[in-house]
């Protein structure tokens, strides 16, 4: 699971660039053709080669799915609308993973090969959609679009120009990048263990439906948090959000029931709360914005190095210590974030974090995408 996401972190940029070249809605198809053919893996059953070689590719799949989705919403929409677009995209993307956790239980109780038949079907509807759906009649790049929850790169940008934004925009770009990887790890870890368990204890509803929690969040505060955030002070939201997010994630890997739904929520609640701020933080240090591309798909690349990071952790993890102080481990980056977070903002004044209204940011899956 982790070297998946070790060969997007070398391979999406030259998959944009492929992408950006043929079109966005040719690559979707081949996306959800990939995706078949890795369910058709398993119609042969559950073997270590079939396991592999779903994943191999599977992973090639996911090198266009989330860039090329968001590259063809926002070649439709116009520039007043790219932010609901993008709104519209996240919030359906979040449904999909409750209702798929709430039947993951289910799913457990069918044989290997009946869920290759199921998940083979659902990507050949997929498939007939999108014959239907809107040819391509503008490229990104083509245009004069910037938007911050873009996670392509929409600029290309030299090396040295992104590392003199990102020096710039400290410490608030900092503290964004070390947060995203230590948020991914945690959530990589997650959807490494909780599956797991669930396939020992099938009969276990409340941790189906904890693999959608996290989402479900998202969902449901959102537009909460985010009206929060304009009125009360950043620094103090940003403190109590990663102490939120460090302390509940910790606390979601000693209990397997209702427990986890609850911590797992307060959680992604935390993240949700210092991501915010801290993004609005960066765009306010921001006076230009002549690289939110570059600095955009830098998020990304640390989020996909978390999600690197956290299941090969947690494969090693989970044969020793149990899968309940994995995620106990996984969360203390995290902890260790807050604490880095203390000594930064001792050598900046409050003022740091000004309260203005929050702009768009890279959203943060809490699932593998």
């Amino acid at each position: 699971m982790g070297g998946g996401s070790i060969v997007q972190l070398l391979l999406d940029v030259p998959a944009g660039h492929i992408m950006d070249r043929y079109g966005y809605r040719l690559f979707l198809k081949v996306t959800t053709i990939t995706f078949g053919l890795a369910a058709v893996c398993y119609m042969f059953g559950l073997t270590q080669f079939t396991f592999i070689l779903s994943f191999i590719i599977g992973t090639f799949g996911w090198l266009f799915f989330g860039p090329g989705i968001n590259a063809y919403a926002l070649s439709h929409a116009t520039k007043g609308n790219a932010g609901r677009f993008m709104s519209l995209k996240d919030v359906s993307g979040s449904i999909g993973v409750v209702l798929s956790s709430i039947a993951l239980p289910f799913i457990f109780l069918l044989s290997p090969d009946n869920i290759g038949y199921i998940v083979f079907v659902l990507f050949v509807c997929s498939l007939i959609g999108l014959m239907f759906s809107p040819k391509d009649h503008e490229r990104v790049h083509h245009t004069n679009m910037k938007i911050e929850t873009h996670h392509h790169y929409i600029k290309r940008s030299f090396i040295t120009e992104t590392w003199r934004a990102l020096r710039r925009l400290n410490p608030a770009s900092g503290m964004l990048l070390l947060s995203s990887v230590a948020g991914a790890t945690f959530y990589g870890a997650i959807w490494f263990v909780v599956p797991l368990v669930l396939s020992h204890q099938a009969n276990n509803g409340w941790l189906g439906i904890g693999l959608g929690i996290f989402d479900f969040a998202v969902i449901t505060l959102g537009f909460i948090l985010g009206n929060i955030a304009d009125r009360l002070n950043r620094r103090k939201l940003v403190f109590t959000g990663l102490l939120v997010f460090s302390v509940s994630a910790m606390l979601a890997g000693l209990d397997f029931g209702w427990l986890f739904l609850l911590f797992g929520f307060l959680a992604t609640t935390g993240d949700e709360m210092a991501s915010l701020s801290l993004w609005s933080w960066l765009h306010t240090l921001d006076k230009d914005h002549a690289n939110d591309g570059a600095v955009s798909g830098v998020v990304n690349f640390f989020n996909d190095a978390g999600w690197a990071i956290g299941p090969i952790m947690a494969g090693v993890m989970y044969g020793v210590v149990g899968p309940s102080w994995t995620i106990v481990i996984a969360a203390a980056p995290i902890f260790i974030v807050w604490i880095v977070y203390q000594f930064v903002m001792h050598r900046h004044a409050p003022h740091s974090l000004p309260a203005h209204a929050i702009p768009a940011k890279p959203h943060r899956p809490r699932h593998r995408s």
